[in-house]
């Protein structure tokens, strides 16, 4: 058996005569095929406008920038994540204040947001974690409550829908991420998108050194912007990947019920929990291994046999940044460390054969046979 990865793009040669494409046009950095692609998108997401940007992180950086959020305030972040969630609101001065998960989901507890607002909260990042929506209609109830902006971590939640309603079109604005890693991958890129047209002018601005270009040709600066553009070659293949988006979801749907299958007969290991009112995209099928401090030796184990897992994401608190930092924890963290110790995240991509799922399960429920 070849050695099966964690995760795989999935491009094909019309991606590479779109580059191609691109690279005969002479222009390569941000420009019509950037604007075409941000007009694909918020067409499928139905939303009013996109903003592409560099990265995920980098458009996370934008939708802080763009509501004003400072030194001072808090904004509300899950514990369980990818540390960039939390890293943003650390560019903005402002404090990350870290709380519990949904133990079946890994997604944010909305019981645990409520007890974590004081009178310097800003801002709430729900994390729609591994494809599956976070509970954003309870969410955005609290937000409104509370008189809070949301900004959507849809880091990993394109295609992802909850009650019917695209992921990242709930809150004020939402972020995504174009990651290898991600069903819809173009090497690096992200893409911000809101409803709002203040706050998406005013973030295309910050993207690009904040210039405004006038009607007379002249430009003027006027914020001290940033460098945050996709450039061409990533749009055009975002594109591609844009139109295969429902085909992608949809194999990843079956890999993921095959893998229930396969995984179904075993005490040791948790499949995937779908919500009520969600669909899963299964950007990361992640498991959770009921018995303590076995997580670490599977992943060494299975690669050793030419299969590569690896920990769902991170507990925050538990990196060494974050610890220097003080005060951040707003509520008890055990669901989030629990998710840190234990949960596996299994290969999930596109073109994964039933003869490599059978291969992957069978050894780790060998495995799991053996430490029980």
């Amino acid at each position: 058996m070849k050695k099966i990865p964690l995760a795989r793009p999935s491009l094909g040669r019309e991606e590479l005569r779109a580059i191609e494409k691109v690279f005969e046009s002479g222009m390569l950095t941000e420009g019509s095929v950037t604007r075409e692609f941000e007009g694909e998108f918020q067409r499928y997401l139905g939303i009013k406008n996109s903003v592409a940007t560099s990265s995920c992180t980098t458009a996370l950086d934008l939708a802080l920038f763009t509501l004003d959020i400072k030194p001072g305030d808090e904004v509300i972040v899950p514990d369980f994540t990818f540390p960039a969630t939390g890293n943003v609101v650390f560019h903005v001065g402002a404090k990350p204040v870290l709380i519990d998960i949904d133990i079946k989901t890994y997604n944010v507890n909305p019981e645990e947001i409520e007890k974590a607002i004081t009178n310097k909260t800003k801002a709430i990042i729900p994390v729609h974690l591994f494809g599956q929506s976070a509970e954003m209609k309870t969410i955005m109830e609290i937000a409104e409550k509370h008189d809070l902006r949301v900004i959507e971590d849809a880091a990993c939640g394109v295609g992802a829908t909850h009650y019917g309603k695209k992921a990242g079109t709930f809150g004020d604005l939402a972020c995504f991420s174009f990651h290898p890693r991600k069903i819809l991958a173009v090497g690096e890129g992200g893409m911000l998108v809101t409803k709002d047209d203040e706050l998406a002018e005013k973030a295309r601005i910050l993207k690009n050194h904040g210039i405004i270009r006038m009607p007379n040709n002249k430009s003027y600066f006027v914020k001290p912007g940033y460098n945050f553009r996709l450039n061409d070659v990533a749009s055009a293949i975002g594109l591609l990947q844009l139109k295969k988006i429902s085909y992608f979801i949809q194999e990843r749907v079956e890999l993921a019920k095959k893998y229930d299958d396969l995984l179904s007969d075993s005490k040791e290991i948790e499949t995937p929990h779908v919500a009520s009112g969600n669909n899963h995209t299964y950007q990361t099928y992640c498991t959770m291994i009921r018995k303590e401090k076995t997580r670490d030796r599977l992943i060494n184990e299975l690669a050793a046999k030419g299969i590569e897992t690896q920990t769902g994401t991170y507990a925050l608190h538990e990196q060494p940044f974050y610890k220097e930092c003080g005060d951040l924890i707003r509520t008890d963290l055990s669901f989030s460390e629990r998710a840190s110790k234990n949960t596996l995240a299994l290969p999930m991509y596109n073109g994964l054969s039933e003869i490599e799922q059978e291969y992957i399960c069978e050894n780790l429920t060998n495995l799991l046979n053996k430490l029980a």
